[in-house]
C-alpha cells in the first residue's frame, strides 16, 4: 500500500469484514430492513464508483 492509501486493510480482509456485517445484520434485521440496507450500500457503492471514474478521467486529462 502507498502512503496515501487510508484504508489499511487487504482484500481478504475487507471480505470477512463484510461477511460479518452482512451476518450481523441479516440476524438483527427483517426482510424489509435488509432491503432497504442493500438499496443504501448499493447507492454508496455506485457514487463512490461515479467519484472515482471522475478521478480517473481528470488524473488522465492531466498526464496529456
Amino acid at each position: 500500500m502507498s502512503d496515501k492509501d487510508k484504508l489499511n486493510m487487504s482484500g481478504p480482509e475487507l471480505i470477512s469484514l463484510a461477511c460479518s456485517l452482512a451476518i450481523c445484520f441479516a440476524s438483527k434485521y427483517d426482510c424489509n430492513d435488509l432491503r432497504r440496507l442493500r438499496l443504501f450500500f448499493q447507492s454508496i457503492a455506485s457514487n463512490i464508483s461515479i467519484i472515482e471514474i471522475e478521478g480517473l478521467q481528470r488524473f488522465k486529462e492531466n498526464k496529456k
